[in-house]
């Protein structure tokens, strides 16, 4: 199966001007008809792997690290999984970061619901105490 450019940005989610760059940096190489962009299989799934490892928050520098590795083929394997496990441990860190930010959150939301009235109370008087 191939898809125009329009077809291929409705199918992604992806603005033409997003596909343009990832195909500039090399993250992905895409066929050409004439002067037209035609996507394959092929491009559909490396923009999925791409897309994740954007939305774990991976640089495109190191995307463009993991893509350059792959089109080589196999014999990078090894450099692959080591940089997906490197940035694996990375998530799980931001990950415990937003969970304790979230815990902060929860823990705030709780405690000013139970003393709502005074929380308005305070307002009054001038007094807000960020830390509070």
């Amino acid at each position: 199966m191939t898809w125009t450019m329009k077809e291929f940005v409705e199918l992604t989610g992806l603005s033409e001007h997003t596909l343009r760059y990832y195909e500039k940096e090399g993250l992905f190489k895409v066929d050409r008809l004439g002067n037209n962009r035609v996507f394959s299989e092929e491009n559909k799934l490396w923009i999925e792997s791409i897309t994740h490892l954007k939305e774990t928050g991976m640089t495109i520098a190191d995307i463009k690290v993991f893509c350059d590795l792959g089109h080589i083929g196999d014999s990078t394997i090894a450099e692959r999984l080591s940089l997906l496990i490197n940035h694996r441990q990375a998530v799980i860190a931001q990950m415990q970061k937003l969970q304790e930010g979230l815990d902060f959150l929860d823990y705030k939301i709780h405690l000013y619901e139970g003393n709502i009235d005074q929380c308005f109370q305070e307002k009054k008087e001038g007094n807000n105490d960020a830390g509070k």
